[in-house]
């Protein structure tokens, strides 16, 4: 790995900002076994309630896989209780015509159900939101029929009864017993999802959701992710529905119709669709609620949707959310009421301004990048006409000229975002006709007129996206959170604190995006693309919309970094100010066509120069 190296002082960067770093258990975990050890005590004490603690257990179980596919990849479904339904039915044939149990079951619905979900993701490859949503309720309300008409499956508009609850040819009773062995079930659920949530995968989730753009830009592979995520949801959901069948001892296809799964995104979204915790709490409100008080029972649809518009309004992060919005706040008005917390803040403050940044480890690789006949037509425009350069290793290099000369559309047919004629090759490889993530996983670095941020997400997770390619664990081992996973995630943390070290930005890591100025959020998108250690760097306008002298100081830091690492350097920028004095070559655009090509000296005195673009 390139990274920064320790800062002076021999204080890592990541303790002086007080960065936690990963460990086994995560706060997604914690609600697992809270859950558990909450509903077991209840179960031996208030067996009466057993049917609602397993019908929760299953609520929450499918809540958890919503939040993979709707609260981490914000791909909308109204179909998950086919899912379900397909687990349920293949449990009671499983019983019922092999004599089978739950070692059976199990993981026969798992991979059957990961496989529905797979296919069922292929249409998020096309459509998104609603559309989306449409194309899973079609699927939700087509595979009802199915199951009507596939008699010998389903039993048709009969149903079929759940078999024997048995496991290894030990049978057990059900009530307590099967509130049990569901919690079991619901902890590994739990654990898994919370282990996928706080890796490489959640944040991948979580930034295309925010941004497929600049998913794409870090080298993530967003059509995998988006089938991925839909998998493992339909699988999580499949186990709920063996759960569910055992639980109610019969299954129809009409339980399973779009209703159904209306009400389990309803419930994940009073709970909180970006929380295991969420699912927990939305499961509970919507079964215990009308459990407790019977005479609202008539009056649940209308308290349920009061409540969703409440929230929505409100704290669109659900309960959960409202939950941490307001100890949030009780945590700062008790930190404000402390001047000893007070001063404490400003000593650490002036820490982590007053130490001096970290040297750079000079990486043998290089960045050389040319660009051959780069060809862009939108219609009978063409925003890019034939142009070819070069960008050297570890130099800086300018793009400049009006808008509308084609500056931007130059950089999206280097990376990728549009479809462009013409070569282009890094350090000898050819990437012309790569898709966008394996042109950034050879070594492009870009930034982002309109930044294209990650809003919701912490600026530490920001640096962390960018050094997702350099994870090696696998998802199998990120599912279960084996010892490299944690030694490669906090590796990762410390690269990462080192990144924001230099760029200045240590102090606000905690802190989501969309709370900082805007003169923060464009360190934070340089940041982002600098921290794997690019090849090619590749910036759009970084200092668009801040102070020259701010700016000045960010590139300096960006071209300290690109020194050690060879990185090479093309910055698009309007500021002519900055651009003559960190840029020894510039090149000048026009309608499309290379006006110059030279020095910051000879680009300032060419009069083409002076009359299409710096004027008198």
């Amino acid at each position: 790995m390139t990274a920064l190296e320790t800062p002076r002082g021999g204080i890592p960067a990541l303790q002086r900002a007080g960065i936690p770093l990963p460990g086994l258990l995560r706060s997604n975990h914690i609600v697992g076994l809270t859950i558990f050890a909450t509903f077991w005590f209840l179960a031996s004490t208030y067996s009466e309630y057993t049917q609602v603690m397993l019908l929760s257990i299953v609520y929450a179980m499918v809540g958890a896989a919503l939040v993979l596919s709707f609260g981490m990849t914000g791909q909308l479904s109204l179909g998950h209780s086919i899912f379900l339904g397909a687990g349920a039915f293949m449990s009671a044939n499983i019983t019922e015509a092999w004599g089978l149990g739950l070692e059976t079951e199990l993981p026969l619905v798992l991979g059957v159900t990961f496989l529905m979900g797979l296919l069922v993701g292929l249409p998020s490859l096309r459509v998104n939101e609603l559309y989306l949503a449409l194309a899973t309720f079609a699927i939700a309300f087509v595979g009802v029929q199915i199951l009507f008409d596939w008699k010998q499956f389903s039993g048709g508009g009969s149903g079929k009864p759940a078999g024997d609850l048995t496991l290894f040819g030990w049978e057990f009773e059900r009530g307590v017993t099967l509130v049990r062995i569901g919690l079991v079930l619901l902890l590994v659920i739990f654990w898994v999802v919370g282990n996928i949530v706080d890796g490489r995968s959640g944040r991948a989730m979580n930034a295309l959701r925010t941004s497929e753009t600049a998913a794409k830009s870090a080298g993530l592979n967003v059509a995998w992710l988006k089938i991925l995520a839909f998998g493992m949801s339909g699988g999580i959901a499949g186990v709920a529905g063996v759960l569910y069948v055992h639980s109610v001892r019969y299954a129809s296809p009409d339980q399973f119709g779009v209703n159904f799964s209306i009400i389990l995104i309803l419930a994940l979204l009073i709970g909180g669709k970006h929380r295991l915790a969420g699912a927990a709490l939305g499961a509970s409100f919507v079964l215990w609620l009308p459990e407790q008080i019977r005479d609202i029972q008539a009056w649940e649809g209308a308290i349920y949707g009061g409540v969703l518009i409440a929230l929505t309004l409100y704290s669109p992060g659900g309960l959960i959310g409202l939950f941490e919005m307001v100890w949030s706040r009780v945590r700062h008005m008790v930190s404000s009421d402390s001047v000893s917390d007070d001063a404490d803040s400003a000593v650490k403050q002036t820490a982590l301004h007053s130490v001096e940044l970290a040297p750079l480890r000079r990486d043998s690789a290089v960045g050389h990048l040319v660009v051959e006949d780069a060809r862009v037509s939108f219609g009978g425009v063409h925003a890019v006409a034939g142009i070819s350069f070069e960008v050297e290793p570890g130099a800086v290099t300018g793009l400049i000229g009006s808008n509308g000369a084609g500056k931007t559309t130059c950089f999206n047919a280097i990376t990728g975002h549009i479809g462009a004629g013409g070569r282009f090759v890094l350090d000898g490889r050819d990437v012309s006709g790569a898709p966008i993530f394996k042109r950034a996983l050879a070594g492009f670095g870009r930034t982002f007129q309109n930044l294209n941020l990650h809003g919701d997400l912490r600026v530490l997770d920001h640096v962390l996206l960018g050094l997702d390619r350099e994870f090696s664990y696998t998802r199998v081992e990120e599912i279960v959170r084996a010892p490299r996973v944690i030694r490669q995630e906090r590796d990762a943390y410390r690269r990462a604190a080192e990144v924001l070290d230099h760029m200045e930005l240590l102090e606000y890591w905690n802190e989501k995006v969309d709370d900082l100025p805007y003169g923060l959020q464009k360190r934070v998108d340089v940041a982002r693309a600098m921290a794997p250690s690019p090849k090619i760097l590749l910036l759009d306008e970084p200092a668009a919309g801040i102070p020259t002298a701010e700016a000045h100081e960010m590139m300096e830091q960006v071209i300290a970094f690109a020194a050690h690492t060879g990185a090479g350097i093309l910055v698009i920028e309007h500021n002519v100010e900055l651009v003559m004095g960190i840029c020894p070559r510039i090149i000048v655009m026009d309608a499309g066509k290379i006006l110059a090509d030279g020095s910051a000296a000879a680009i300032a005195n060419d009069e083409r120069v002076v009359a299409a673009y710096l004027g008198t």
